[in-house]
């Protein structure tokens, strides 16, 4: 897990560093960068440094947090983004980025400790692989790249992307590992990342890219309500 620690107050970058050393214990492979402004982070990504969470001060000089991340958002749509700041009137402006938490300076703690692990969580399931063997190869994908699963006689499709994957299996079985991920049943022969949803109609799910997923009479009420709910903890 890559860090950016943006903040003009060295002061404040240390008190984040701190707090996120003693979990180098249970994530040996966390790395920590800090900037002390928001040209020089821009000027890292843009010479080729990638980074999974940023805490960025909104109140910098020159360009600030809510522009920093405008610029991060434009290649890093997913990536987490933790805002700090001493006015909470920053925060409308924070969360039309897609912020995943804000934090009041001085960052105490335990909350700190509370919303980092609750992002690491939301890091690892979105990082979690997905293997497909066959007689003749392995593929190994991450589980949030695939659009939706389809099945086919004894066979399962995986889509993702532009690409289809194929292996022997059913649809049970993918559904239980894959549900806790955001998945959901829309029929009997389709299984549904969530996050690519972009209509639900009568008979069909629409997804980001343009494809369909049938969806049935029977199963459409507890689709609806499970979508609901993932759009919920979404935002949180």
């Amino acid at each position: 897990m890559r860090i950016a620690i943006c903040d003009d107050e060295q002061r404040q970058r240390e008190n984040i560093a701190s707090f996120i050393e003693p979990h180098r214990a249970d994530y040996p492979a966390i790395t920590v960068s800090e900037f002390c402004c928001g040209e020089d982070l821009l000027a890292a990504l843009e010479a080729g440094q990638a980074f999974d969470f940023f805490f960025l001060d909104i109140q910098m000089k020159e360009i600030d947090g809510i522009e920093t991340a405008q610029e991060i958002r434009k290649s890093n749509p997913h990536t987490i983004i933790f805002f700090i700041t001493s006015f909470v009137g920053y925060v409308s402006a924070a969360f039309t980025l897609n912020a995943f938490q804000f934090l009041v300076k001085p960052v105490k703690q335990e909350a700190f400790e509370r919303e980092f692990n609750r992002a690491i969580h939301k890091y690892l399931m979105e990082h979690q692989k997905y293997m497909i063997e066959s007689k003749s190869r392995t593929v190994t994908l991450e589980i949030k790249d695939i659009t939706y699963l389809e099945s086919s006689k004894h066979f399962i499709i995986i889509h993702a992307g532009r690409r289809e994957y194929v292996k022997r299996g059913n649809l049970n079985a993918e559904e239980a590992k894959l549900c806790p991920y955001g998945f959901v049943r829309t029929h009997q022969a389709f299984l549904v990342n969530m996050a690519f949803i972009f209509e639900i109609l009568q008979e069909d799910v629409v997804l980001r890219d343009g494809s369909k997923a049938m969806v049935s009479i029977r199963r459409r009420a507890d689709v609806l309500q499970n979508y609901n709910q993932y759009l919920a903890g979404s935002a949180l």
